[in-house]
């Protein structure tokens, strides 16, 4: 079963790239299309969908924007985050550029959060638990 019913569009992120530079070197990609959480035994998984300006990226994930991980003001915070292609890139077709990252999340990390949000560059979704 999904929960949370449908993701709401946030505003605009801002600040720098990277949080947490030493720990994370790949770069948020530009925009994230849907977010969604499956109720699983033991947790959740949180299914987001994102669009980079161009073709050729890979190896997508999400990243938690705290070191510790925990929530803040019972807010989960992720970066969708993946690896730029090597050389530039041609924009083609959005269907074209589509990247999937799933995630699970444990019982115990879930307690007490009301809001799982992923961000982009230009974007932010989230979801209830």
């Amino acid at each position: 079963r999904i929960g949370g019913g449908q993701s709401e569009p946030l505003s605009a992120s801002t600040g720098g790239e990277l949080q947490h530079p030493d720990e994370e070197l790949r770069p948020r990609v530009a925009e994230i299309t849907s977010l969604a959480i499956e109720d699983v035994t033991g947790g959740a998984i949180v299914l987001a969908t994102a669009l980079p300006a161009t073709q050729g990226w890979f190896k997508p994930t999400l990243v938690n924007d705290l070191p510790d991980g925990k929530p803040v003001d019972a807010v989960l915070s992720y970066s969708f985050r993946a690896v730029p292609p090597r050389e530039t890139q041609r924009q083609s077709t959005q269907r074209s550029r589509v990247l999937t990252a799933a995630l699970f999340v444990p019982d115990a990390r879930l307690a007490g959060v009301r809001r799982i949000q992923v961000s982009g560059v230009l974007n932010s979704r989230s979801v209830q638990p």
